[in-house]
Parts: C-alpha cells; sequence; structure tokens
C-alpha cells in the first residue's frame, strides 16, 4: 500500500476498530479507544499528527522514519519536536509537502554531519552492532569525548548557519502547526547569583516542565531562537531569549523529550504517529487519550555501551554513523506499519465473527430460520 489514502485508510481502520473492543482483551498501545465518532461514507481526510523525541545525533534515525512515511505520500497536518526533533520538525515545516520537507532535512544532516570537524571516517574499521554503526570500546569514546564535545561547541556559529539555511521562518508562520519544547530557567533577577544554579536544580529535581512553545505565533527572529532553544544542550550551547524568557534544551522538562501534550493540550488530530528515539521509550498515561497511536522506536539499542555511551550517543554525528540509522529508522517504520495492518486486519476480521454469531443469536431468539 503506498500514498496518502492508503495511509488515511489504515488510521480510519483503527479507528473504526477502536470503538468496538474485543471480550476479555486489551487494545494495543497503536489503537487505543477513541472519543471522537467514527465517519461514515466516505474516508475523510485525517489530521495527522507528529511526534519527535530529543536525542541529539540519535535523532538521524527520525530522518529515516520521514523517509519512510515521505514514500507513502503522507501528509502532516502538525508537528511537535524537542531538541534535535525540535530542529527536524522546524526544517520539515520549512516546505509545504513532506516530500520536500525529508529532502530539505537529508541535505541539513549531510552537511552539519561531514562538516562537524571530526573525522568523517571514525566508524570505519570498527565492528559494527545491530543497528548497523561502528561500536566503540570505552578507551575510544573517552578518547573522542574531548574532540566531539570541543567540536560541538565551537561548531555553534556552523550549527546556526545551517539552521539559517534550512529553517525558513516566514514558511513556518504561515503553515502547518509547530511546537517546539523548551525548558525555561528562572528569570536571573529573581534568584541571587551564588543560588541560581542550586535553585535550578532544585527545580529539575522537583520535576519542572518545559514550555510547550507555538512557533507560528513568534516573529521571524523568534521562530529561529526559539528552535535553537529547543536544541540547547548544557554546558555545550548558550541559552536562548524567547519573548523575554531564557531557556535550554526541552529534554530537561520532566516527560518531554517526547513532547505529546502538545497534541492532547492544544491540536486535534485523529491520529498521532510518534518517532521514540529509545527502544523503551514511553508516553505517559494519559497523555494522549482519545487519539489513535502509532509509536515508532528503534527495534535495536541506539545507545553505545558503555558507561559514556549516553553521551557518545548525543554527540557522534559522523556519516557513517548517520546513514546507519537513518537505514534503521526507515526498516522500523516499514515494520512498524506493516504490523499495524495485520493488527488491524485481524481485528476486523474478528470483529466480522462476532456480529455474525450477534445476529445468529438473535435470529434464535427471535424464532426466525437461519439464512
Amino acid at each position: 500500500m503506498t500514498g496518502q489514502e492508503d495511509f488515511n485508510r489504515i488510521a480510519q481502520q483503527a479507528l473504526e476498530v477502536s470503538r468496538r473492543p474485543l471480550p476479555a482483551q486489551q487494545d494495543p498501545p497503536a489503537v487505543p479507544a477513541a472519543r471522537r465518532p467514527v465517519p461514515s461514507g466516505p474516508l475523510t481526510p485525517l489530521r495527522i499528527g507528529l511526534v519527535l523525541a530529543g536525542g541529539g545525533a540519535k535523532g538521524a534515525y527520525e530522518l529515516g522514519v520521514l523517509d519512510y512515511l515521505a514514500e507513502r505520500g503522507t501528509r502532516i497536518s502538525a508537528i511537535a519536536g524537542t531538541s534535535i526533533g525540535a530542529l527536524n520538525g522546524a526544517v520539515l515545516a520549512s516546505e509545504d509537502s513532506l516530500f520536500d520537507g525529508v529532502a530539505r532535512l537529508a541535505a541539513f544532516w549531510e552537511r552539519f554531519s561531514t562538516r562537524m570537524g571530526v573525522a568523517p571516517s571514525e566508524d570505519r574499521g570498527l565492528p559494527l552492532d545491530a543497528a548497523g554503526v561502528g561500536v566503540e570500546s570505552t578507551a575510544q569514546q573517552l578518547k573522542m569525548f574531548h574532540r566531539r564535545l570541543t567540536a560541538l561547541k565551537s561548531r555553534l556559529a556552523l550549527l546556526e548557519e545551517l539552521v539559517d539555511a534550512a529553517v525558513d521562518p516566514e514558511h513556518i508562520r504561515a503553515g502547518r502547526p509547530l511546537w517546539v519544547a523548551a525548558y525555561p530557567l528562572l528569570d536571573r533577577e529573581a534568584v541571587p547569583e551564588r543560588l541560581r544554579y542550586l535553585v535550578e536544580f532544585a527545580r529539575w529535581m522537583g520535576g519542572a516542565r518545559a514550555d510547550i512553545i507555538r512557533l507560528n505565533d513568534l516573529e521571524a527572529p523568534e521562530v529561529r531562537e526559539a528552535v535553537l532553544a529547543s536544541a540547547a544542550l548544557p554546558f555545550v550551547f548558550p541559552t536562548r531569549v524567547v519573548d523575554g524568557c531564557a531557556y535550554l534544551d526541552g529534554g530537561l522538562g520532566r516527560g518531554d523529550r517526547t513532547p505529546v501534550r502538545a497534541f492532547a493540550e492544544k491540536e486535534h488530530c485523529d491520529v498521532l504517529v510518534v518517532v521514540h528515539l529509545h527502544p523503551d521509550a514511553r508516553v505517559a498515561p494519559g497523555a494522549v487519550t482519545g487519539l489513535v497511536r502509532i509509536d515508532i522506536r528503534p527495534s535495536v539499542p541506539i545507545i553505545p555501551p558503555g558507561p559514556l555511551g549516553p553521551l557518545t550517543g548525543l554527540m557522534s554525528f559522523s556519516p557513517e554513523r548517520v546513514g546507519a540509522l537513518r537505514t534503521l529508522g526507515y526498516r522500523d517504520a516499514a515494520a512498524r506499519f506493516g504490523e499495524t495492518e495485520k493488527l488491524l486486519k485481524g481485528r476486523r476480521t474478528l470483529a466480522a465473527a462476532e456480529s455474525t454469531m450477534l445476529a445468529a443469536l438473535q435470529r434464535m431468539r427471535a424464532g426466525a430460520p437461519p439464512p
């Protein structure tokens, strides 16, 4: 199946079967109970929301998922993202079609990964893991850590340059809804200098959440700042000021690495495609009640092993690693939609059998002869 019509049909079927839960079975995560009435007659265009998680260099996985969605001709109605997901979403939203947006995003990743100042062949000669990514030992990760960190910090101007080239604020302001998560810092004047870091740490430990910012409502210069704010890794990139508030990476907010609440609280979509960057990533219970949700997550770990693995996964932008994660994202998206189609087919078959049995029981009670 290809094309937007086929995507709509899958989602519409999910809406229909989600209103008919089977006895003694739980609805699968991809198709929770829907609140909206099921339309009758011809299929109507569905509003499809896209959520892109944060995770630094692991965001190349999202590019592969988007490759698959674009290949199907999917039309995205609204986007929400955190950190690298916000950056990916802003580039996508700079084009009208997902196909053109993905082409623009692929060019961004190619330029950024090849100009990071880190050896482009750093992954060559290493054994590959299940994701096709070169496996560095802890010693190798330690050796590369300072180099990667320095490259990121010293290439801030490069990142801003590439963002300016890839993100079109005016197009975003006039286009589909785009939300980004950014972590707000307290007003400097409200906290004594010597207590600032302690107070911010206490807020974070207390479960402070990110702000969900709608970029379409901002002036063009602040659109750029909000995107960079969502991706402002602490101790790597500087804070960004949007509407008078200083922000850091949106992934700092508790539960906001995958900002589904932008859709639960603000947007009205029928289907939500959520792209995670961890095999065990979960969405907070009740965050998207009433939506058909399709979760796509890595089928194998994409965080390197070892104590420095999480940091290496954030900062390793080598072209080889980007390419491997992109391929994995495409493969996982194809598998996930294949599973969804099989699931819906099975549910429709069981629902039809249930309807036949109920009709037969009604005829028996009425004393009518079998058909």
